[in-house]
């Protein structure tokens, strides 16, 4: 009889052990933040390398502005987990990218409309303000990014026409296109623009 009890708490005990372990486990995995997906840091290091880096590109900023342009992009590494790359920011529970802020970044190149940054479908914040696109044409894939609710291309050298595409950006809460060289939006797009945000009351 008293092997038996002695039998019994040494299961109850182990059955103990094991459903606190467990629970550790569990606590373990939900707080370890899952790193960004390799496509999206392919794209990030592809949008990179297609930009040389130039102080010129940001001058506005640094005399106007008041703020102090730096290289952001410098930060970015092969084989490093890309949420933690300057400007960059992610979702925390999927390790999506949803944020990317190049603002100021000395950036001086263009952006076809095969840019690998339209690789990055999760996006809600993009910032590339006061940098130097030499005269890049805005492409209508900027109408793709579904979550996008800030964007701002201000002071960056654009140029051309603002593609209808734009319209499309219904979560859009906040739009800076100014200081670059586009043709005024045409009355279509900035009406499909204003049907089509669904964040405020029409």
């Amino acid at each position: 009889m008293c092997c038996l009890l002695i039998r019994s708490f040494q299961l109850l005990y182990l059955l103990f052990f094991l459903l606190n372990f467990q629970a550790y486990l569990s606590s373990c995995s939900s707080s370890i933040t899952p790193l960004c997906s390799p496509e999206e840091a392919a794209a990030l290091i592809q949008f990179k390398t297609s930009f040389s880096i130039s102080q010129d590109s940001s001058w506005n900023s640094d005399h106007y502005a008041g703020i102090n342009s730096y290289p952001k992009t410098n930060s970015w590494k092969e084989g490093s987990d890309c949420c933690s790359w300057d400007g960059v920011t992610c979702d925390s529970m999927k390790g999506q990218v949803i944020g990317l802020d190049l603002s100021c970044s000395q950036l001086y190149g263009r952006i076809p409309s095969n840019s690998s940054l339209f690789h990055l479908p999760h996006l809600q914040k993009l910032n590339l303000a006061h940098n130097n696109f030499y005269f890049s044409k805005m492409s209508s894939k900027f109408g793709g990014f579904a979550s996008l609710m800030y964007l701002n291309l201000s002071d960056s050298n654009f140029a051309g026409q603002v593609p209808s595409q734009v319209s499309h950006l219904s979560k859009l809460v906040s739009l800076d296109l100014s200081q670059n060289y586009y043709q005024p939006l045409d009355r279509h797009t900035l009406e499909g623009l204003v049907e089509n945000l669904t964040e405020f009351p029409h």
